[in-house]
């Protein structure tokens, strides 16, 4: 496990957000991220694959585990 970064922590607070919101499939996140975040593709999807992995109810982003590529 590791701390979130502070621009990870942002990202995955929106994209629960968004899921909330019902706007999008969340597989089609990324360019929700790009747009909003500045992020380039490779980084918007390393954060939606890391969101993905360690979602839970709970919303608590104080650590994560990491994505073996």
């Amino acid at each position: 496990m590791r701390k979130l970064t502070e621009i990870e922590a942002k990202v995955f607070n929106f994209l629960n957000d968004l899921r909330d919101s019902g706007k999008v499939n969340m597989f089609g996140a990324r360019p929700y991220i790009i747009k909003t975040f500045g992020t380039g593709e490779k980084k918007s999807s390393e954060i939606l694959i890391l969101w993905m992995k360690n979602f839970e109810e709970s919303r608590e982003w104080n650590e994560s585990d990491e994505i073996k590529a």
